[in-house]
């Protein structure tokens, strides 16, 4: 993999409000597209609920080259602190297997309600 464009890019968990391709969360977070590929590659065959938020073809396949969902990019930018954490795949892949709902729908939707909180406040 490159290095990353910013150290910092994935220390916090990131909140959009709207899909966005692969290439543009690339930005955000700093990385090449093909590291964002690796990270979605991940999640995709470890997290059920990152799986089953992509839409679906006539056929019932999965359309990966659509947007990404924000709860998807969420769920990327996790997987690329725990990248640069761990610094390897295979351990990445066994913290997701230990802790799967720290990447589950319930566990974004929290943590999204508590930004909300935040702001209104603000």
């Amino acid at each position: 993999m490159k290095p990353r464009r910013s150290k910092h890019s994935t220390d916090l968990d990131l909140f959009l409000d709207f899909p966005a391709t692969k290439t543009h969360l690339a930005e955000v977070l700093g990385v090449a597209r093909s590291t964002l590929v690796i990270w979605e590659n991940i999640a995709f065959w470890r997290i059920e609920s990152f799986r089953n938020a992509y839409p679906k073809a006539h056929d019932g396949s999965v359309d990966r080259e659509s947007p990404l969902s924000p709860y998807q990019g969420w769920v990327l930018s996790r997987v690329g602190r725990l990248m640069a954490q761990l610094r390897r795949g295979d351990r990445v892949k066994g913290y997701i297997a230990k802790n799967p709902n720290d990447f589950s729908r319930y566990r974004y939707e929290q943590s999204f309600q508590q930004i909300q909180k935040i702001q209104k406040g603000a």
